[in-house]
């Protein structure tokens, strides 16, 4: 795994999401396939999350540079953002929820992939690179803290 492979597994992740969404695109969707579709997602998430922390958050939380650092912050600053809104969807979502208003959750679904959306051109326009440069040796700063 390299921090290029981060960014595949984005591609994956929104693939994953359209993939969701049309599973719920039936007037009435069929419950195990939404199940499972919201499983494959959770789960590609949960493996980026752990290989952007090892490959890029922990490197760029460790650097010297300041930089470095408040990319860090910020990264887990939004996550944990993005992590409360995830559990309020899925608490709001329930299978009763979507069998009740499958084209109100397929519009709650395509918010929450719009705000990942944001935070992938975040991630990398900004994080990521950061993290490359960091793992090349590179100590140019990308621009001025503060």
């Amino acid at each position: 795994m390299t921090l290029q492979d981060l960014y595949e597994e984005h591609r994956e992740i929104f693939r994953l999401g359209e993939k969701l969404i049309h599973v719920a695109a039936a007037d009435r969707p069929r419950m195990p396939e939404l199940v499972a579709a919201r499983r494959e997602i959770a789960q590609a998430v949960a493996r980026h999350l752990g290989n952007e922390a090892r490959l890029a958050l922990m490197p760029l939380g460790a650097s010297t540079d300041a930089y470095d650092r408040a990319l860090a912050r910020r990264y887990t600053s939004d996550l944990l953002s993005m992590r409360q809104s995830g559990i309020a969807h899925m608490g709001q979502w329930t299978m009763d929820a979507i069998a009740a208003d499958p084209r109100e959750y397929r519009l709650a679904v395509r918010a929450q992939m719009r705000m990942m959306a944001a935070r992938r051109q975040w991630e990398e326009s900004e994080f990521l690179p950061a993290a490359e440069r960091l793992a090349s040796g590179s100590r140019a700063p990308l621009r001025l803290v503060g």
